[in-house]
């Protein structure tokens, strides 16, 4: 009989999600950090809190990479949206994970369908990852397993952080606790002794007696008391002995005064008992704490446990609660006046490090945990009197101390992952620190990965994240990296325990220390390996920039009192790159190449630092070891995207100054340096906090003349970022073409990328010529400034122009304008090309290799209008630019970029070269650098309609305004001059719009300017 529709259940939203097979419930378990019985049980917990709390329910899924408002919709437990979502097309636009690219999947069936259903466990099945991801494609199997793990880990770490004290006790655990071992009977050894209690004591008259008293009122009786009098110079051991005159179980031990590790060492070295316990002189017992121990540790078999205290200051708390081993290597947790632990064990490890001065029990505490569990019984067993007193060494010794310990106990506890397989011998070992930044992390990675070459580095990533989704992010996406060591660690470390651990586990004979926010450039790697193949090179670095590219380090140069002094801080790069890099004596600490041996030999870095200065110290050390000299490779680049020349230089931590090694004689004084890049130090200026910051050169230009003419500095502003990106701009060579042309007069020239207009040396720079494109630039006060417009003319307003003392453009129908209507003179210099660059290449008689070419980037909707018109026209373009798969056929995209060194063997190359113009430049007459370019290659051009481009190009360039004139000129080569009249008009533009002409023209009008406000003598 059949059932009527009305009684038949809808499946819950847990059995809609089941029913996908998309659930992957061990995955879901990982992330929680919890066990289920059954996936139903796993899928009814994640609809109810897991989507609530964002937690995904697949590998490959990661609800950060979706819009807004589906995670609006997830986070609500909207199950069937999430399903129509997936299978929905606008789902494909982007990557749901760094691992899975739905746009990639090119199987049969794919649309429609939620295709993580296709990624089960056990399945085979290849990734459709992203085009961004580092390295190579893992596989499903792989990734899954990976992913599991860490999400296991994390998880772990992220729920064993718990809070040091509590503002409540349970009572009731405690009772049926002491219940458990009421009966359990405490038998002592056959030695007669159960337990040895070591009582160190220093200047506590006052304390001493509460202490001892609370030790003779223990109900077990089996005990000795060692009191280590730590050379008192009051009253204490005198109230020792009269309390050993009546109680022959206590024992004065005198010592001098060696500190509280060595004295009770003493005592551990006078223990007769099975157990030993440890009272501070200032602390009390409770009457059953002994017995209480000794029962639990009969009960259990246990080596070592603690109890809880009772913290007595302005309000109650308490400390004590189950802890294992791992969650020990994030804090201590065990007070020691509540350790008891097996005599033996405690002599086996040595005692206490007499060379540690606080933290002291946590190092012990770390040590026990390596051999053997530390037990936790539920009860309070001590009252800690947690009061203001100077004189406790938790305020009278450095808080350090606990990074001593950490960097001490964590170097042999963590290990790499391993997803992958190591390399085999690599040249070099990169160890990055990942704290916070987990984008930035991934694209550095990345471009190392790219540019290192297969096999030269291998990575040891140290993933330091606090949160579990930024953590899970970075391993998902750096899955790939042939031969990554990945290591999570439980907490945010020092920069020395993290790197040490980190070095542990490299295979290179050199190390580069670094973090997620340095960009390590092109070439940058193979250029500081060559440096340390000098047996006198013993550590380098590249030149340190910012993200404007304004100088952060090129090493730095010590000066007596003050810090080492960073090189050409707040320079241009090209003002550094004119120093050798030699005799530096120290150098920057996010980026820096140091034999492995060598770092091995001096003991790696002391982690009793906080911060950074752990990095100056080693390096101070090694200075000193005279192993070899330091060198800064100027010629290669890292960008440090944390650094802001612009702000104050960050003051050294004040806990880690006390600790530096003294710094070694500089090598040559910061005078000297600044003289071999023709700047004089004519002053100091102090910092705020002058003994964690080091004082600030102030500099002057040195006074030069070349000739009969004055060696002016000039500041080339351009629109281009510094950035890969923004290394691939027009405006780049542009500059360096006109920066090389005004060198050859004798003039000393910076270029400034887009962010650093207003460079922090800006009062060094004599002449600032603005090359106006997309960004405007404001004039500088007290400079001759000149604006060169060549691009974007829309965007150039009267108001900007009424601040420059000069003003070219690059089309006389702008020049016109402004002179006509805005009332300012602007004098016509055209686009230049560089003819030592850009000549023909094709010999006589020799067919060109390509057909109709365009170089460029694409611009949306269709791309470039001169590609898409030609296409229309059934033509085959070849193509040099980024992005451009999604607007013509693949087949036609020749590569993502052509170096501006090689640009003129593809003009000249080609049959003909296409170009068009920004609406606004063909309107206003710009005609662009790509003209000039392409004809002095030999080449000829199609282009949009510009006006003055015949007046130029007389020829080499046809233009045209609709397709049936494209058409036309695609079909009648002979509209361009023949091969004999290219060669002319291609000498013509060499030889009368080069940037030698445009600098002269540029050099003339600055110094007629300069001529012109010089006050009458």
């Amino acid at each position: 009989m059949s059932v009527p529709s009305s009684t038949v259940k809808a499946p819950t939203r847990s059995q809609r999600l089941l029913n996908t097979e998309v659930f992957d419930a061990e995955y879901y378990a990982a992330e929680c950090g919890r066990d289920f019985e059954s996936k139903q049980i796993a899928a009814r917990h994640f609809v109810q809190y897991g989507m609530k709390s964002g937690l995904s329910f697949h590998p490959l899924f990661d609800l950060g990479m979706f819009p807004a408002h589906v995670r609006d919709r997830y986070k609500a437990g909207d199950v069937e949206f999430l399903l129509t979502y997936l299978r929905s097309p606008e789902s494909r636009e982007h990557s749901w994970s760094w691992l899975f690219d739905p746009s990639r999947l090119t199987e049969p069936g794919s649309e429609g369908s939620v295709l993580l259903s296709r990624y089960r466990p056990n399945k085979e099945r290849l990734l459709p990852v992203p085009n961004n991801l580092p390295g190579t494609t893992p596989t499903w199997p792989e990734v899954r397993s990976l992913l599991i793990s860490h999400a296991q880990m994390s998880k772990a770490y992220e729920l064993g952080k718990k809070p040091l004290r509590l503002s409540a006790w349970s009572e009731t655990a405690e009772n049926e606790w002491l219940e458990s071992v009421d009966d359990v009977p405490v038998v002592p050894p056959a030695s007669g002794m159960l337990v040895s209690i070591i009582m160190p004591a220093w200047n506590r008259e006052a304390a001493v007696a509460d202490a001892i008293e609370s030790v003779r009122q223990q109900t077990l009786e089996s005990w000795e008391l060692i009191v280590v009098d730590d050379g008192s110079t009051d009253g204490t051991r005198d109230v020792v002995k009269s309390f050993a005159s009546v109680d022959g179980r206590i024992r004065l031990v005198e010592a001098d005064h060696l500190g509280v590790c060595a004295a009770r060492n003493r005592g551990i070295e006078e223990c007769r008992g099975e157990f030993v316990a440890f009272l501070d002189s200032d602390n009390t017992w409770r009457p059953d704490f002994l017995r209480n121990m000794c029962a639990g540790l009969a009960a259990s078999g246990g080596k070592a446990a603690y109890s809880a205290v009772r913290m007595l200051n302005a309000r109650e708390e308490y400390t004590g609660q189950p802890i294992t081993a791992d969650q020990l290597l994030v804090r201590n947790y065990v007070d020691l006046n509540v350790l008891v632990a097996k005599t033996s064990l405690v002599r086996e490890l040595g005692g206490f490090d007499p060379s540690l001065r606080r933290w002291v029990d946590y190092d012990l505490v770390l040590r026990i945990t390596k051999t053997t569990g530390i037990e936790y019984f539920p009860f309070i067993g001590c009252d800690y009197v947690d009061d203001q007193n100077e004189d406790r060494i938790t305020r009278r010794e450095s808080g350090n101390w606990e990074y001593a310990v950490l960097g001490k106990n964590v170097q042999d506890r963590f290990f790499p992952d391993g997803l992958t397989q190591p390399l085999n011998s690599p040249s070099l070992s990169v160890i990055m620190r990942v704290t916070d930044k987990v984008e930035l992390a991934i694209k550095n990675v990345s471009r190392i990965q790219e540019t290192a070459g297969s096999g030269l580095s291998e990575f040891v990533v140290l993933d330091e994240l606090q949160g579990f989704r930024p953590s899970m992010r970075l391993r998902a996406a750096l899955a790939g990296i042939p031969g990554l060591k990945y290591i999570k660690l439980p907490r945010r470390y020092t920069e020395a325990i993290a790197y040490n651990i980190g070095s542990a586990h490299a295979a290179g004979p050199l190390l580069l220390f670094t973090k997620e926010s340095v960009e390590i450039r092109e070439g940058t790697l193979t250029k500081l390996i060559g440096q340390l193949e000098d047996p006198a090179v013993v550590a380098a670095q590249p030149l340190l920039t910012d993200p404007a590219g304004i100088v952060v380090s090129a090493g730095a140069v010590g000066r007596s009192n003050s810090l080492a002094i960073p090189l050409f801080q707040g320079l241009n790069v090209a003002d550094a790159r004119r120093h050798s890099g030699r005799g530096i004596d120290e150098l920057a600490t996010s980026a820096f190449v140091v034999r492995a041996d060598s770092f091995e030999h001096l003991g790696r870095f002391n982690p009793i630092f906080a911060g950074e200065a752990a990095v100056t110290d080693f390096l101070r050390r090694l200075n000193a070891s005279a192993a070899g000299e330091f060198v800064v490779e100027t010629s290669a680049l890292a960008v440090d995207h944390s650094a802001d020349e612009f702000g104050e230089r960050p003051p050294l931590a004040a806990a880690d100054a006390e600790w530096l090694s003294p710094p070694v004689e500089p090598a040559r004084s910061v005078e000297a340096h600044y003289r071999d890049v023709d700047l004089e130090v004519v002053g100091f200026t102090s910092p705020r906090h002058p003994d964690l910051q080091p004082v600030v050169p102030v500099l002057a230009r040195r006074s030069t003349r070349t000739g009969s003419e004055p060696s002016l500095r000039w500041a080339i502003k351009i629109g281009a970022d510094f950035t890969i990106g923004g290394d691939r701009w027009g405006d780049v060579p542009y500059a360096a073409d006109l920066a090389e042309a005004l060198t050859a007069r004798g003039q000393e020239v910076v270029v400034d990328r887009a962010m650093a207009f207003s460079r922090p040396s800006n009062h060094l720079d004599d002449v600032v010529v603005v090359i106006r494109g997309l960004h405007s630039c404001r004039p500088q006060p007290g400079k001759t400034n000149i604006l060169w417009a060549i691009s974007r003319p829309d965007m150039i307003t009267r108001e900007e122009l009424l601040g420059f003392d000069v003003v070219f453009g690059a089309s006389r129908v702008w020049c016109d304008y402004v002179q006509n209507h805005w009332g300012i003179e602007a004098r016509y210099l055209p686009q230049a090309t560089n003819p030592r660059r850009f000549r023909p290449h094709l010999g006589a008689g020799q067919e060109p290799l390509y057909g109709l070419s365009f170089v460029g980037g694409p611009r949306k909707p269709i791309g470039r209008k001169i590609v898409a018109d030609c296409l229309k026209l059934g033509q085959t373009v070849n193509v040099w630019g980024p992005r451009w798969d999604r607007f013509i056929p693949p087949h036609m995209v020749v590569a993502d970029f052509v170096d501006n060194n090689d640009l003129s063997r593809v003009y000249s190359s080609s049959r003909v070269v296409l170009n068009d113009h920004f609406e606004d430049m063909a309107r206003w007459g710009f005609a662009n650098n790509r003209l000039y370019d392409a004809v002095a290659s030999g080449a000829r051009v199609i282009s949009d309609a510009v006006d003055g481009i015949d007046e130029i190009f007389k020829g080499a360039v046809q233009t045209y305004t609709s397709a049936a004139e494209l058409n036309a000129i695609l079909n009648d080569p002979s509209r361009f001059p023949d091969d004999a009249e290219m060669a002319s008009i291609s000498r013509i533009i060499r030889d009368e719009h080069n940037f030698d002409i445009r600098a002269g023209i540029l050099l003339k009008a600055a110094l007629e300017h300069r001529q012109s406000t010089r006050p009458a003598s």
